[in-house]
């Protein structure tokens, strides 16, 4: 018999390798196939996946809350179909609407649930609803009563709406009874302060929730009523922008306006006033919206206090501006402390800001100042054990241990900022704190109270680093500390914007700041810090009357007592500086009841003023009902879910908290089990071939 080249191989192999008549090893060829079969399978289920998911975008997991019979249990995904947010920027002042339209896909009445990040500062002063041509506006109510307007409401088949607030820059809405096919409109207003330094402003947009760590004892001591809500069920949030603008009150004075996170188109209109949106029309809400601008040399106002006039009172808004760049103040020796957050959910952008920027620092300490650096996740790190002094040696040494760290494991922030408020202070050397973290920690008020209790003499700083910091902490912690707070929103600016803190960190201009705004005026901060640098000092006030002329009085950078009248003007804007008192008000009652203030107390003080002023509070909710049913009572509601996208450099897996299984994931299991399956055999083939060969 005479075979063919290709047959000749055939039979060699068969002869030298295996035996076919081998009943373990027969028909391997036909058992390979397969497994490479299994593997594309699920590497296609992999790529498809991850597709999916990307076109997407916001999406709702459509969960029944209750099992009927005959209705089937199985998931379903529904949309948020459009988000619209619309700002106008008057002076410091930011007026906002967020407009998000939700689409019921199926076939059965829903409830839609989501949670969803707002800027630091927001006062929340208004929810609207909307279900067709009817326009339901909302009220403010104590929150427990309104959770049980909104669930009579529900339960008769209503369209209602619901928006609790669960951490001072996170806010849960709830939308009931969305027929079948159709849609429901949800409108959100607030307004806050503007961002200044110096003559340029800014304003961050969250649009996604950094996923916070819960340190064991605090997960332990989770009690009240703010926290008897699950965090959990609120991570949930994350939103398409389908449109995005930002209206500026006379624009014509703007000699700067841009966006490091975002592309934006600008239209200058024939009134001066300056319209924005974003280039790309539509992007995924994956990382927070930056807008920066600067006015004209000159052309921002030198009055320093706005006042509105109210029959309950006046509220005051007051810019304290440092003295001019060009005035030079003495440079202070400091002993400095460096912590640097190495948890888990700084890896990626974060952590090599973090750590170039803690280079930075140290290369630019002069040698009259003291150091160490401190490094935590679970547990905390110290290079030196105390502070030294900032010679050659110690700073070569100090950039070598910051090059070696790496980001992983849980966040445990509380000991290592009690043991840099512990370090011994050098004499006649201002004592400063830096902080540089995302701030991915949910115990917040053992922290305020932590540096409220410790600081002394000292100074804290605070820098947001990734590109969804929790910003409220860490202003929260620098205001606490009588210090300043940065964030550092581009890698690319990360050098200029942290040299610009240490410098001015340097040379404080400001100290010892006491203001008299009249008689029982009630102030917002509460601790007032000092003025470093072209930083100005921004606060809120509330006085019976205008009798008074306000005035101040501080420590200048030479040391030298400053005495000084505050101008007054007019409030002339729309805006409304009795709603961002009252949120800074409600603010100060929840940094006392971090001080150890009765919550009863605070409580009681925070139902009072948000009932007032009509915004939102942890003890107060938005509720929205249409007055004429919509459902039957035998049909149920089913909870919807919205899938959270964390920012895109942060490696989820590594902070400890609850994974769901996805398709994505399933795939992923499938494919990697099909590759180990062909290695196990390979590994017998090969073996066999040994004890045949």
């Amino acid at each position: 018999m005479t075979h063919t080249d290709s047959e000749k191989y055939e039979v060699g192999l068969s002869s030298n390798i295996i035996s076919t008549e081998d009943p373990l090893l027969k028909g391997w060829p036909r058992l390979i196939r397969l497994l490479i079969c299994l593997n594309v399978v699920g590497l296609m289920g992999i790529w498809i996946g991850n597709a999916d998911a990307a076109a997407r975008g916001a999406e709702f997991l459509l969960v029944p809350i209750e099992k009927t019979e005959g209705l089937d249990p199985t998931p379903v995904l529904a949309f948020i179909t459009t988000t619209k947010i619309e700002t106008v920027v008057t002076g410091h002042i930011v007026r906002s609407r967020v407009i998000q339209t939700f689409e019921n896909p199926t076939a059965y009445w829903m409830e839609g649930k989501y949670s969803f990040p707002l800027p630091d500062g927001a006062a929340v002063d208004q929810m609207i609803l909307k279900v067709g041509d009817r326009r339901i506006v909302s009220e403010i109510q104590e929150k427990q009563r309104a959770k049980r307007i909104y669930e009579e409401a529900a339960a008769a088949g209503k369209v209602s709406a619901l928006l609790d607030q669960y951490r001072p820059n996170v806010f849960s809405t709830r939308v009931a009874n969305i027929e079948p096919g159709s849609s429901v409109s949800v409108e959100i207003s607030f307004q806050m302060l503007a961002e200044q330094n110096d003559a340029s402003f800014s304003w961050i947009m969250p649009q996604t929730i950094t996923p916070r760590y819960t340190p064991t004892a605090s997960r332990e001591n989770l009690t009240g009523e703010i926290q008897s809500e699950t965090y959990q069920d609120t991570l949930a949030p994350v939103l398409t922008m389908s449109e995005f603008s930002v209206l500026f009150r006379q624009g014509d004075q703007i000699s700067i306006l841009e966006s490091p996170s975002h592309t934006l188109v600008s239209d200058k209109l024939e009134n001066g006033d300056i319209r924005v949106s974003l280039k790309d029309g539509t992007v995924p809400a994956n990382r927070d919206f930056i807008l920066k601008w600067k006015f004209e040399q000159g052309a921002v106002a030198r009055a320093l206090l706005f006042e509105e006039i109210q029959e309950e009172g006046n509220y005051m808004l007051g810019i304290l501006l440092p003295p001019s760049e060009n005035i030079e103040v003495a440079y202070v020796p400091r002993d400095i402390t460096f912590i640097l957050d190495i948890s888990g959910s700084m890896q990626g952008e974060a952590i090599t800001q973090g750590k170039e920027a803690l280079i930075a620092a140290v290369e630019n300490l002069r040698a009259t100042d003291r150091f160490e650096i401190m490094a935590f996740n679970d547990n905390y790190y110290q290079l030196f054990g105390n502070s030294r002094s900032a010679t050659p040696t110690n700073v070569r040494l100090a950039k070598q241990y910051v090059y070696d760290l790496q980001a992983e494991r849980g966040t445990e922030m509380f000991p290592a900022l009690k043991r840099a408020l512990q370090l011994a202070q050098t004499d006649k050397m201002g004592r400063q704190i830096v902080f540089l973290t995302d701030g991915a920690v949910s115990n917040e008020e053992q922290m305020f109270e932590l540096v409220d209790r410790k600081l002394k003499d000292a100074r804290l700083f605070t820098v947001g680093l990734g590109q969804a910091p929790n910003s409220w902490f860490m202003r929260k912690a620098a205001e606490f500390g009588r210090g300043i707070h940065v964030q550092v929103d581009n890698i690319n600016n990360a050098k200029f914007q942290l040299d610009k803190l240490f410098e001015d960190m340097s040379r404080p201009t400001l100290q010892k700041i006491q203001m008299d705004l009249g008689k029982n005026a009630d102030t917002y901060p509460r601790l007032i810090p000092d003025l470093f640098g072209q930083r100005p000092l921004v606060f809120l006030s509330r006085r019976k009357d205008n009798s008074d002329i306000p005035s101040l009085k501080a420590i200048d950078g030479d040391g030298q007592l400053l005495s000084l009248n505050i101008d007054v003007q007019t409030q002339s804007s729309n805006a409304s500086i009795s709603k961002l008192w009252a949120s800074k008000k409600i603010e100060g009652l929840m940094d006392a009841a971090a001080r150890g203030m009765d919550i009863d107390i605070v409580r009681a003080g925070i139902l009072k003023i948000a009932l007032t002023h009509q915004i939102m509070s942890p003890y107060t909710s938005f509720v929205a009902v249409d007055k004429t049913p919509v459902r039957v009572q035998q049909d149920f509601l089913r909870k919807a879910k919205s899938a959270l996208k964390s920012p895109p450099s942060l490696a989820w897996k590594k902070v400890h908290a609850p994974q769901t299984a996805t398709q994505l994931e399933m795939s992923l299991w499938i494919g990697l089990g099909t590759f180990f399956l062909s290695g196990i055999l390979f590994l017998i083939f090969f073996r066999r071939f040994r004890v045949n060969g």
